[in-house]
């Protein structure tokens, strides 16, 4: 009986075993360094796009938030910020314009389009065409542009079309739900998903930043693991995604009864020290989010946890301390106890807030009562 291999040699065709391997080549080992090669080898210096390590070229970043917190909106203003050279929410941006890609299906070509005209109108038109050539929108426009999902190889081989057309520096995925082959709550598919994104982001250019939006869980009890020891445990499904990014951007409602206000924060930062919380707020005509000044960590932490501490104030017992007649606000803040009533951060956050809604008013003597404002005290 001839020998089983001997038969296989004999009826194999060489050209063909060629031609199969140089398609499907063996895979390679694992890159490994000794200690001395690790020592000695030259390193580029890290990019990074916004803030120190929170976005970085070659990096995978997260943004999550409850829906209607404004992160497709303050993602638009980053990557226009970037383009400026500008910062965001405090964090500076990298300095040279970057090439930024947008693609999801959170919002209409008509939310995208309002809210990029507004945030570009006070450009100059050499400053709006540098942003223009620099931002790409993937729009809703057919059908299949509402099909983003990466378990199948024909929406596999769109993405790869779309990012060899428009060669981008940043690519933002919206929302990652959309995004995800399988189940958002198991590990095993969530991980696959990144592993599929990152191909299809990195295929031509290995040192794309991948920043995904995502949602957060909902309730008051999740917002408040925007910060603190549960910050990582703020996004809704498998824990994959928070160990697959670098860093994490948590944003959460500021203020239940004012959508315009929101907290920025750090879920996660692997390669260098978080940012502090910080508190925005959207200018309704611009469509940009500023710093809001009178953004007061502690007091915002007792509104979400439902406690009422004496680290906040109210309109009313502000009102009450101006029906003597005006006052400045180092007089209003010792009148309501000082520091050990409430820091006069938080007092200025209450001051602003019941000036915009019509209870008080500024002069040179400082804050006054409106009639809005003298109805509050019988």
């Amino acid at each position: 009986m001839p020998d089983l291999q001997d038969l296989w040699n004999s009826i194999e065709d060489p050209e063909f075993t060629a031609a199969e391997n140089q398609l499907n080549p063996a895979p390679k080992p694992f890159t490994i360094l000794s200690g001395a090669d690790l020592r000695n080898v030259t390193i580029p210096p890290r990019i990074d796009v916004l803030g120190e390590g929170i976005i970085s070229l070659g990096q995978m970043t997260t943004i999550i938030g409850q829906g209607g917190t404004g992160k497709s909106r303050a993602a638009m203003q980053a990557g226009i910020s970037q383009i400026l050279g500008w910062s965001f929410a405090g964090l500076k941006t990298h300095p040279q314009p970057l090439k930024h890609l947008f693609i999801g299906t959170e919002n209409s070509i008509h939310r995208q389009k309002s809210d990029y005209l507004k945030m570009t109108a006070a450009l100059t038109p050499e400053k709006q065409a540098l942003v223009d050539a620099h931002i790409f929108f993937h729009i809703v426009r057919e059908v299949d542009d509402a099909f983003i999902n990466l378990g199948s190889d024909d929406i596999r081989k769109k993405w790869l079309d779309t990012i060899e057309a428009s060669a981008p520096d940043c690519i933002w995925v919206d929302p990652f739900g959309e995004v995800n082959a399988g189940d958002i709550n198991k590990d095993a598919d969530v991980r696959h998903t990144l592993r599929e994104l990152t191909k299809v982001c990195r295929r031509f250019n290995q040192q794309t930043a991948i920043i995904i939006i995502h949602h957060a869980r909902t309730g008051r009890q999740n917002i408040a693991q925007a910060v603190g020891w549960d910050k990582g445990n703020f996004a809704l499904g498998s824990k994959a995604l928070y160990s697959g990014a670098r860093s994490q951007i948590n944003i959460a409602p500021a203020d239940p009864d004012d959508h315009s206000r929101i907290v920025l924060s750090c879920g996660k930062s692997n390669d260098a020290k978080p940012f502090d919380p910080v508190g925005l707020k959207l200018n309704e005509d611009t469509m940009l989010y500023d710093i809001d000044p009178t953004f007061d960590l502690n007091a915002w932490k007792d509104d979400v946890e439902g406690k009422r501490s004496n680290a906040n104030f109210s309109i009313a017992e502000v009102a009450q301390t101006l029906i003597q007649g005006p006052k400045k606000i180092g007089q209003i803040h010792t009148d309501l106890g000082g520091e050990d009533a409430g820091s006069r951060r938080s007092l200025q956050r209450i001051l602003l807030k019941g000036k915009t809604e019509g209870y008080f008013r500024t002069g040179k003597d400082g804050y006054k009562l409106t009639k809005k404002g003298a109805d509050l005290n019988p």
